[in-house]
């Protein structure tokens, strides 16, 4: 006996006791020994029939944190990560040069100061000197011989007080915090070594916070950038702050990467922000259903994550539907990857892959169990992980495929989820926020830092821009 042949019986043997369930004769004993057997049926296709298999981050939206074993993901192959592009030269290297002759010949001695030179050879010697460069002003004051009023010398602007710190140190206390997600009492000890002074952690925050508000008006402007973009990579994920959990919601495309914080992380968040109903392009998402709920734009899904499910699904049942159906999906996304000019399916293929595509999910739904009737109750019946992927594989037939008809839609959402892991990563470090504000200050500057990241800037050098007031277009 196969296990399909026996999920059949057991399937039969349900609808005839449902039959007999609803005879009006049965005593409440026999109601309750026909419903027990129910219950037992459904266990022996839950423990037996279904393999269990774990899910990972392989198989499933899980983070590879998630996974089993003490290395989650740290093994795994580099060699194909996706690369930010070149980076830009440090405008503030100083660079000196020198040449070396020889004068006489080692073997003869001969003067070979008028000699031609035959070939050069070149050596480099890079190195990091940190210097102190402090500035001191003094004010002078003088008396008015003919009034008798004191007058006193003019501080040049940015030094209100006995000590103040230059865009150096500003930019060091950020790029430790934010990119080397230092604690701040660590950043404090490490500046009192560097420069002899100690830096408390109140005055380290108001930089941070400072730059943070110096980049309201780059956010403004992309933000509008972003709504005129053809596509919009969108993801979220919580962050602990003050022991509550919040939200990181993260839209991005091209060289552009905003994130916000949100105490939710639905629809009301969504529209808080406000980037997504202003919208009217492609959203590319993992299926979130608050995503869905927005009708003025154009649905992709992400690729990755239904191949982790479809893995999942083929693992747990072995479904020729889920094999066939991941089969399909990677050849179609090899197929458009590989093209240089115009990276979508001609018309005939795409009507060619729609057709494979529906023929899968119509074979497939044969070898599901049969879908639960509606019980009455609220909500939809529960489902098992098969049917819940096959039902929304089936409704957004548009969004699974929608890669392969716009050529500025990607097949796998990525890029939105690799702009979130440094928030991740600060939270794993550094630990969590105790405020609010400074979460979103840390956000603001992050989204900043990965935006001229994609244009080639490294952090110090964003920084150093920004404090100046010089962040190119």
């Amino acid at each position: 006996m196969s296990k399909e042949s026996l999920r059949k019986n057991i399937e039969d043997l349900k609808a005839e006791s449902v039959a007999i369930l609803s005879s009006k004769h049965l005593t409440t004993e026999t109601r309750l020994f026909i419903k027990s057997m129910l219950t037992i049926l459904d266990i022996v296709v839950s423990v037996l029939l279904t393999k269990k298999t774990p899910k990972t981050s392989s198989n499933s939206g899980l983070p590879p944190s998630r996974n089993n074993g003490s290395n989650g993901n740290r093994n795994k192959d580099q060699t194909n990560r996706a690369k930010l592009g070149d980076q830009i030269e440090n405008t503030r290297t100083t660079k000196t040069y020198e040449t070396v002759s020889p004068k006489d010949c080692s073997k003869c001695g001969s003067d070979l100061r008028n000699a031609e030179v035959e070939k050069t050879e070149e050596r480099k010697k890079v190195d990091i000197i940190y210097e102190i460069v402090e500035h001191t002003v003094s004010s002078e004051w003088k008396l008015c011989l003919d009034c008798g009023t004191i007058n006193k010398g003019k501080f040049p602007a940015g030094m209100d007080g006995k000590i103040q710190y230059g865009i150096g140190v500003k930019a060091a206390i950020i790029v430790y915090s934010v990119v080397q997600m230092m604690s701040l009492e660590r950043i404090s000890e490490h500046l009192r070594g560097l420069i002899g002074r100690f830096i408390s952690q109140a005055v380290m925050l108001k930089y941070i916070a400072q730059f943070s508000e110096s980049l309201e008006k780059w956010e403004r402007v992309k933000i509008e950038e972003l709504l005129k973009s053809p596509t919009i990579y969108a993801d979220e994920t919580s962050i602990k702050i003050n022991k509550k959990n919040f939200w990181i919601h993260s839209y991005s495309y091209g060289e552009i990467t905003l994130k916000f914080v949100h105490e939710k992380r639905g629809t009301e968040a969504i529209d808080d922000i406000g980037i997504i109903p202003k919208y009217g392009g492609n959203l590319v998402h993992d299926c979130w259903a608050s995503y869905l709920s927005y009708d003025n734009v154009n649905h992709g899904l992400c690729g990755s994550h239904l191949l982790r499910e479809l893995k999942f699904v083929e693992d747990s049942t072995g479904d020729k539907w889920a094999s066939n159906l991941k089969k399909l999906l990677q050849e179609a996304a090899e197929i458009v990857a590989n093209r240089t000019k115009m990276r979508i399916l001609t018309k005939k293929e795409f009507k060619r892959l729609q057709a494979r595509y529906r023929n899968i999910l119509t074979r497939g739904k044969k070898e599901l169990p049969d879908f639960p009737l509606p019980t009455g109750r609220r909500g939809r019946p529960k489902h098992t992980d098969a049917q819940n992927l096959w039902l929304r594989l089936t409704e957004n037939e548009d969004a699974v495929l929608l890669f392969s008809r716009v050529k500025e839609v990607d097949f796998t959402n990525n890029r939105a989820e690799r702009d979130l892991r440094d928030s991740k990563l600060k939270q794993k470090v550094a630990g969590t926020f105790r405020k609010l504000e400074f979460a979103k200050h840390f956000v603001r500057i992050s989204s900043y830092l990965k935006s001229m990241r994609y244009q080639g800037y490294s952090a110090m050098e964003a920084i150093m821009l920004g404090l100046q007031g010089q962040i190119p277009d």
